[in-house]
Protein backbone atom coordinates (compact mmCIF):
# COMPACT_ATOMS: atom_id res chain seq x y z
CA UNK A 1 0.00 0.00 0.00
CA UNK A 2 2.75 2.47 0.61
CA UNK A 3 4.51 4.23 -2.93
CA UNK A 4 8.18 2.83 -3.79
CA UNK A 5 11.10 4.27 -5.52
CA UNK A 6 13.83 2.78 -7.18
CA UNK A 7 17.24 3.33 -6.18
CA UNK A 8 19.97 3.51 -8.23
CA UNK A 9 20.86 -0.38 -8.36
CA UNK A 10 17.13 -1.21 -9.00
CA UNK A 11 15.85 -1.65 -5.60
CA UNK A 12 12.31 -0.56 -4.10
CA UNK A 13 12.16 1.21 -1.16
CA UNK A 14 10.08 3.69 1.09
CA UNK A 15 8.84 7.35 -0.97
CA UNK A 16 11.13 10.15 -0.44
CA UNK A 17 9.67 12.19 1.69
CA UNK A 18 9.93 15.99 1.86
CA UNK A 19 12.77 17.67 3.57
CA UNK A 20 10.87 20.28 5.88
CA UNK A 21 11.60 23.93 5.49
CA UNK A 22 13.79 25.30 9.02
CA UNK A 23 11.73 27.73 10.22
CA UNK A 24 11.35 31.06 9.44
CA UNK A 25 13.48 33.39 11.76
CA UNK A 26 11.36 35.32 14.45
CA UNK A 27 10.43 38.99 13.43
CA UNK A 28 11.64 41.27 15.77
CA UNK A 29 10.08 45.01 16.54
CA UNK A 30 12.66 48.12 16.94
CA UNK A 31 12.34 51.34 18.03
CA UNK A 32 14.25 54.64 17.41
CA UNK A 33 13.08 56.46 20.83
CA UNK A 34 15.86 56.63 22.91
CA UNK A 35 13.90 54.60 25.52
CA UNK A 36 13.89 51.07 23.81
CA UNK A 37 16.41 48.65 24.81
CA UNK A 38 18.01 48.98 21.46
CA UNK A 39 17.00 51.97 19.66
CA UNK A 40 17.57 52.35 16.00
CA UNK A 41 20.76 54.06 15.27
CA UNK A 42 21.34 57.06 12.93
CA UNK A 43 23.70 54.42 11.21
CA UNK A 44 21.01 51.80 10.57
CA UNK A 45 18.99 54.81 9.27
CA UNK A 46 21.95 55.91 6.86
CA UNK A 47 22.26 52.15 5.62
CA UNK A 48 18.60 51.94 5.26
CA UNK A 49 18.47 54.64 2.77
CA UNK A 50 21.32 53.09 0.75
CA UNK A 51 18.96 50.35 0.41
CA UNK A 52 15.78 52.37 -0.36
CA UNK A 53 17.73 54.01 -3.16
CA UNK A 54 19.19 51.30 -4.30
CA UNK A 55 15.76 49.17 -4.51
CA UNK A 56 14.32 51.69 -6.23
CA UNK A 57 11.79 52.95 -3.41
CA UNK A 58 12.94 56.45 -2.22
CA UNK A 59 11.04 58.25 -4.65
CA UNK A 60 7.99 55.91 -4.53
CA UNK A 61 7.91 55.98 -0.77
CA UNK A 62 8.88 59.45 -0.14
CA UNK A 63 6.70 60.63 -3.23
CA UNK A 64 6.18 64.12 -1.87
CA UNK A 65 9.70 64.77 -2.65
CA UNK A 66 10.58 66.16 0.88
CA UNK A 67 13.38 63.18 1.52
CA UNK A 68 16.64 63.04 -1.09
CA UNK A 69 19.32 61.72 1.30
CA UNK A 70 20.42 60.30 4.45
CA UNK A 71 19.91 63.04 6.43
CA UNK A 72 16.41 63.93 5.38
CA UNK A 73 15.86 60.64 6.55
CA UNK A 74 16.70 61.20 9.99
CA UNK A 75 15.58 64.23 10.60
CA UNK A 76 11.97 62.65 9.33
CA UNK A 77 12.08 60.24 11.47
CA UNK A 78 13.86 62.10 14.96
CA UNK A 79 12.28 61.06 18.07
CA UNK A 80 10.44 64.00 18.81
CA UNK A 81 8.61 64.30 15.32
CA UNK A 82 7.72 60.46 14.55
CA UNK A 83 7.29 57.23 16.20
CA UNK A 84 9.65 54.96 14.07
CA UNK A 85 10.02 51.29 13.91
CA UNK A 86 12.01 49.02 12.26
CA UNK A 87 10.60 45.21 11.87
CA UNK A 88 13.78 43.04 10.98
CA UNK A 89 14.71 39.28 11.45
CA UNK A 90 17.96 37.64 12.67
CA UNK A 91 19.68 41.39 12.12
CA UNK A 92 18.20 41.83 8.83
CA UNK A 93 15.97 44.85 8.30
CA UNK A 94 12.92 43.80 6.39
CA UNK A 95 10.47 47.11 6.89
CA UNK A 96 10.30 50.91 8.14
CA UNK A 97 6.91 51.79 9.59
CA UNK A 98 6.60 55.28 11.11
CA UNK A 99 3.73 57.17 12.58
CA UNK A 100 3.35 60.82 12.28
CA UNK A 101 0.55 63.58 12.15
CA UNK A 102 -0.47 62.83 15.73
CA UNK A 103 -4.09 64.43 16.64
CA UNK A 104 -5.92 62.97 19.96
CA UNK A 105 -5.54 58.96 19.67
CA UNK A 106 -5.35 58.74 16.09
CA UNK A 107 -2.25 59.20 14.07
CA UNK A 108 -1.01 58.72 10.33
CA UNK A 109 1.55 55.47 9.52
CA UNK A 110 3.85 55.19 6.98
CA UNK A 111 4.70 51.98 5.74
CA UNK A 112 8.05 50.78 3.71
CA UNK A 113 8.76 46.66 3.25
CA UNK A 114 12.41 46.39 1.58
CA UNK A 115 12.82 43.44 -1.11
CA UNK A 116 14.13 41.13 1.79
CA UNK A 117 10.91 41.50 3.47
CA UNK A 118 8.07 40.79 0.52
CA UNK A 119 7.98 37.19 1.52
CA UNK A 120 6.80 38.02 4.84
CA UNK A 121 5.11 41.68 4.27
CA UNK A 122 1.63 40.60 5.48
CA UNK A 123 2.82 39.04 8.48
CA UNK A 124 5.13 42.22 9.44
CA UNK A 125 2.26 44.04 8.42
CA UNK A 126 -0.13 42.47 10.85
CA UNK A 127 2.55 42.77 13.68
CA UNK A 128 3.15 46.19 13.31
CA UNK A 129 -0.68 47.40 13.24
CA UNK A 130 -2.09 44.47 16.13
CA UNK A 131 1.54 46.28 18.35
CA UNK A 132 0.07 50.32 17.59
CA UNK A 133 -3.24 49.15 18.48
CA UNK A 134 -2.65 47.44 21.59
CA UNK A 135 -0.17 49.92 22.84
CA UNK A 136 -1.06 51.28 25.97
CA UNK A 137 -0.04 53.73 28.30
CA UNK A 138 1.47 52.79 31.44
CA UNK A 139 -0.86 53.22 34.51
CA UNK A 140 -0.72 55.22 37.38
CA UNK A 141 0.34 53.60 40.76
CA UNK A 142 -1.50 52.59 41.59
CA UNK A 143 -3.76 52.13 39.12
CA UNK A 144 -7.37 53.04 39.95
CA UNK A 145 -9.47 49.82 40.36
CA UNK A 146 -6.43 47.57 39.12
CA UNK A 147 -7.18 48.95 35.59
CA UNK A 148 -4.83 49.18 32.92
CA UNK A 149 -3.91 52.70 30.94
CA UNK A 150 -5.51 53.80 28.35
CA UNK A 151 -4.56 52.96 24.64
CA UNK A 152 -2.27 55.06 23.11
CA UNK A 153 -3.79 55.03 20.02
CA UNK A 154 -7.40 54.61 18.74
CA UNK A 155 -7.07 54.96 15.24
CA UNK A 156 -4.35 54.52 12.39
CA UNK A 157 -4.69 56.50 8.94
CA UNK A 158 -3.36 55.73 6.13
CA UNK A 159 -2.92 58.74 3.11
CA UNK A 160 -2.37 56.85 -0.03
CA UNK A 161 -2.14 57.86 -3.62
CA UNK A 162 -5.25 56.71 -5.82
CA UNK A 163 -2.43 55.22 -8.25
CA UNK A 164 -0.39 52.95 -5.52
CA UNK A 165 -3.17 50.07 -5.95
CA UNK A 166 -0.36 47.95 -4.55
CA UNK A 167 -0.02 49.53 -1.53
CA UNK A 168 -3.90 50.15 -1.38
CA UNK A 169 -4.93 46.24 -1.43
CA UNK A 170 -1.83 45.63 1.17
CA UNK A 171 -3.33 47.93 3.95
CA UNK A 172 -6.91 46.64 3.21
CA UNK A 173 -5.74 43.16 3.63
CA UNK A 174 -4.25 44.32 6.90
CA UNK A 175 -7.94 45.56 7.97
CA UNK A 176 -7.15 48.98 7.07
CA UNK A 177 -11.24 50.36 5.20
CA UNK A 178 -11.53 52.98 2.36
CA UNK A 179 -13.25 55.98 4.63
CA UNK A 180 -12.74 58.48 1.60
CA UNK A 181 -11.24 59.87 -1.41
CA UNK A 182 -9.27 63.26 -1.52
CA UNK A 183 -9.76 65.36 -5.07
CA UNK A 184 -6.00 66.31 -5.69
CA UNK A 185 -4.86 65.14 -1.99
CA UNK A 186 -1.52 63.64 -2.99
CA UNK A 187 1.89 65.12 -4.76
CA UNK A 188 3.73 62.67 -6.97
CA UNK A 189 6.98 64.48 -7.43
CA UNK A 190 9.50 62.78 -9.19
CA UNK A 191 12.72 63.81 -11.69
CA UNK A 192 10.70 63.75 -14.85
CA UNK A 193 8.07 66.79 -13.17
CA UNK A 194 5.67 66.79 -10.22
CA UNK A 195 2.04 65.84 -10.68
CA UNK A 196 -1.27 66.23 -8.01
CA UNK A 197 -3.25 63.24 -7.65
CA UNK A 198 -6.31 61.73 -5.70
CA UNK A 199 -5.72 60.33 -2.43
CA UNK A 200 -7.58 57.47 -0.85
CA UNK A 201 -8.04 57.88 3.05
CA UNK A 202 -7.99 54.71 4.96
CA UNK A 203 -8.84 53.84 8.85
CA UNK A 204 -7.93 50.95 11.17
CA UNK A 205 -9.16 51.03 14.78
CA UNK A 206 -9.55 47.95 17.02
CA UNK A 207 -13.14 47.02 15.89
CA UNK A 208 -11.73 46.55 12.77
CA UNK A 209 -9.49 43.79 13.77
CA UNK A 210 -11.72 41.28 16.02
CA UNK A 211 -8.45 39.55 17.27
CA UNK A 212 -6.84 43.03 19.07
CA UNK A 213 -9.98 43.82 20.83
Amino acid sequence: GRAARTGPAGRTGPAAQPTPRPPLPPLVLRSRHPSHPVPVTDAELDRLWATLHEEGLAPVVFHEGGVHCAADLRALLAPHRAWCYLAQAADTPLALCWLDGFCGRAARIHFCVLRAGLPRAEEIGRLVVRFLLRAQAPAPAPATNGRPGPHLLDTLVGLTPAPYRHALGFVTRLGFRRAAVIPGGAVLARPTGTRICDAVLTLCTRADLPDCR
